[in-house]
């Protein structure tokens, strides 16, 4: 996935699979930034490479960064090779749609035998959200097919209330806001691949994110539900314990939820790399550098480690 430019902000409320993390259990929070700072940042590539590194930014409580945390997820959750994850299906349902557009989409869905965020009975290959004119209001397209299929593309309007709720899905023609060559890095835009590693990390992050940091107080459902499809229940249990140890998020490595993030291909195609800021404005920035390293055959979570703070 790749994202541009801030888009409207409101108060914030983003999953790759279940491996075995092995953290680094015996470093408490201060330690830790002091022991990191000796220790290399993610990899960097050299000029006539980075083109080539794919990375994902989001920003909490941005409009284009949460139809995309919403869309990223539900499709890893429709996707997964288990079989479709209808726990996290649900839980992601309950929290970025209103209740109201909820029990709509459910008839809509009864009535025409799809479902109702994809409008199609099979997964996408690809999707992109991309702003509108409205600051309430992004175009999903989704792709479907390819190879030896044909390939379709559906566009969609979702709307959200100002408190970050989606009210309305509808399928559209109209392409998403297009900026001229002057102004193009103000127009906001995610793309993601289903089955990638990056996209699935960044899925899974900014989805966890919007789930820590909802409105209304943090939602454990959905949490809960991102923790059991991305992480394997031998690093859950190793997860819960170091988080016992340290008083502090093992997913975030931090007590607060961060500002932004970036995630990023690593050393290897079995690592991502994940940098998060916490803070800003008025309290100090802190920056954190993880390493999520991926099971080979499914792409499941098998450790998370730090690598440096600043």
């Amino acid at each position: 996935m790749s994202r541009n430019t801030h888009a409207r902000r409101r108060p914030g409320r983003r999953a790759a699979v279940a491996a075995g993390l092995v953290l680094a259990v015996g470093l408490g929070v201060s330690t830790q930034v002091a022991a990191q700072a000796a220790v290399p940042a993610p990899v960097k590539a050299s000029a006539k490479a980075s083109a080539a590194l794919r990375t994902v930014s989001g920003f909490n409580g941005d409009v284009v960064t949460q139809v995309a945390d919403f869309y990223g997820a539900y499709i890893d959750a429709k996707d997964d090779a288990a079989g479709p994850d209808a726990a996290l299906a649900k839980a992601l349902r309950a929290h970025y749609l209103t209740p109201a557009f909820a029990k709509q989409l459910k008839a809509w869905e009864k009535k025409n035998k799809a479902d109702g965020l994809l409008r199609a009975q099979n997964v996408p290959v690809q999707w992109t959200v991309s702003e509108r004119g409205n600051g309430l209001e992004v175009v999903v397209t989704l792709t479907f097919g390819g190879g030896e299929s044909p390939t379709t593309t559906t566009s969609l309007v979702v709307k959200q209330e100002p408190t970050g709720r989606i009210t309305d899905i509808r399928t559209t023609s109209i392409a998403p806001a297009k900026a001229s060559a002057k102004a193009s890095a103000a127009v906001r835009s995610v793309s993601g691949r289903t089955g990638d590693s990056v996209t699935q990390v960044a899925d899974f992050y900014g989805a966890y994110v919007d789930a820590k940091d909802a409105p209304a107080g943090p939602d454990a459902a959905l949490a809960k539900a991102l923790r059991a499809h991305y992480l394997t229940p031998a690093f859950a249990e190793q997860l819960k314990a170091w988080e016992k140890t340290n008083q502090v998020d093992g997913v975030l490595r931090a007590q607060n939820v961060p500002v932004q993030w970036t995630v990023g291909e690593g050393g290897n195609s079995r690592e991502i790399t994940v940098t998060h800021t916490v803070g800003g404005g008025e309290s100090p920035t802190v920056t954190t550098n993880l390493v999520v390293e991926l099971e080979p055959v499914f792409g499941d979570v098998t450790d998370i480690r730090t690598t440096s703070a600043r």
